[in-house]
């Protein structure tokens, strides 16, 4: 029994003449669609994940941490403003710019809360790339941000806690430490020129930012932390150790000089740790509806046993008739692949529709239960399945396609490995025995 003679075979399991459903037939079918429904989430999974640790990087180091961030620990401001320029001198550095950040309390006329002052030049909003992408003004015009006139931007999370929107004034607290160990508060009143927002809500309740010369005024005697912010073409690029080396070099010993992986390490690990956590529990699903191949093999082994014994007796070999249970298995692998995979990602790229769709559904039976049990619909709050405070605003979808093909390979493989068994079960089936029965 040749290759070819296998394959007719495998075919004539797959598709039976006959077209009578029996129930081996229903597991088969059954067991392709468990392959592909379990390769839905999957796919949807690696997708979502993908995308949500992409964006939040990118945010994290573009905005937060900057690729190369040369920390001073010199008193002198100064030396921020000629080390950014310094900096540009290297070719892989694209973009640099000095930035004061400090602690302080912001106040309105109905609350206070806790601030991150950023005191960076204000044209790094025009020029700097990632800023002009990642940044979106929600209230206000950033371009209205100078050093002419007493003008900040706060981030989207400390505007709803305080109240505040552009053209407001807000109140800033900082804590200056004096010669001889005494502490003083200094009040500095600003206008707001804008209410800006990255999308990633850790964020956007930290920040204010005010012009870099603004910042060395008020901030002269505080605890600050002072930085030059690096950029480069690609954060990812091996290179990006000796470029540190570089400008390591070049700036002195007035700069520690650290890369964004060495600042974020602990949360990057914890991104990644997360989505290998979630793939691993996704591919054990898989593995369950992977075996329901063998038990239907299994069965359509036992239903076609007539027809095994008579190609048997006419010099089928067994490991023709298991290669064409193999084929079968196989077949079952790949059709769950051609409708788990596609689907999966239909769903990825809607995601945003379908979470906004599920949750007014959500929101409009629960509003109705809330008037049936409590008539008072003004108390009623809005239910929210992806909190703001910990994730995006909008899921940036990444197709991993490498990681797709990685998956199907595997899934094909497991199908065939599961197959094994019956594919060997049906090749020693004894002929005259099966032939002798069934008379």
């Amino acid at each position: 029994m040749n290759f070819k003679s296998s394959f007719l075979f495998a075919k004539r399991i797959i598709f039976p003449k006959s077209g009578r459903i029996t129930i081996a037939r229903k597991s088969l079918s059954g067991a392709i669609l468990c392959i592909g429904i379990s390769l839905i989430p999957l796919v949807v999974v690696l997708a979502v994940s993908n995308g949500m640790i992409d964006g939040i990087t990118k945010r994290m180091i573009s905005l937060s941490s900057s690729h190369i961030e040369a920390v001073c620990h010199e008193k002198d401001f100064g030396l921020l403003e000629s080390a950014a320029s310094d900096a540009l001198g290297l070719e892989e550095i694209t973009a640099s710019y000095p930035m004061i950040e400090s602690s302080a309390m912001a106040i309105s006329k109905t609350a206070r809360c806790g601030i991150s002052i950023r005191a960076l030049p204000p044209e790094t909003f025009e020029k700097l790339s990632s800023y002009r992408e990642l940044f979106e003004a929600e209230d206000g015009s950033m371009t209205d941000f100078s050093s002419q006139d007493k003008s900040v931007m706060i981030g989207k999370g400390i505007s709803e806690k305080l109240s505040l929107k552009a053209g407001d004034k807000i109140r800033v607290v900082t804590i200056k430490k004096g010669a001889g160990g005494n502490i003083t508060p200094g009040m500095h009143s600003y206008k707001i020129a804008a209410v800006v927002s990255c999308g990633y809500r850790e964020l956007d309740s930290l920040w204010l930012f005010m012009p870099f010369e603004e910042g060395k005024r008020i901030l002269k005697n505080c605890e600050t932390s002072k930085a030059v912010m690096c950029e480069l073409n690609d954060p990812f690029s091996p290179r990006i150790a000796s470029v540190q080396s570089s400008l390591k070099k070049k700036l002195g010993a007035s700069f520690n000089v650290y890369r964004w992986d060495q600042l974020n390490r602990s949360q990057y690990e914890n991104f990644s740790s997360t989505k290998i956590l979630l793939i691993f529990i996704q591919l054990l699903i898989v593995l369950v509806a992977a075996v329901n191949i063998s038990s239907a093999l299994g069965m359509l082994a036992l239903e076609r046993r007539r027809e095994i014994a008579i190609l048997k007796s006419l010099g089928a070999s067994p490991k023709g008739i298991s290669i064409a249970f193999l084929m079968t298995g196989f077949s079952c692998g790949a059709a769950g692949l051609l409708f788990g995979i596609p689907l999966g990602l239909l769903l990825s790229v809607n995601i945003n529709g379908i979470i906004k769709g599920a949750e007014k559904a959500v929101n409009f039976a629960a509003k109705g239960l809330f008037f049936l049990l409590n008539s008072d619909i003004m108390n009623f709050k809005q239910i929210h399945l992806l909190d703001e405070e910990y994730y995006l605003k909008v899921i940036p979808i990444d197709i991993p396609f490498g990681d797709l093909l990685m998956i199907g390979t595997a899934t094909l493989l497991l199908s065939l490995a599961v197959s094994v068994l019956p594919a060997i079960k049906a090749g020693k089936e004894r002929p005259l025995e099966t032939l002798r029965d069934s008379r």
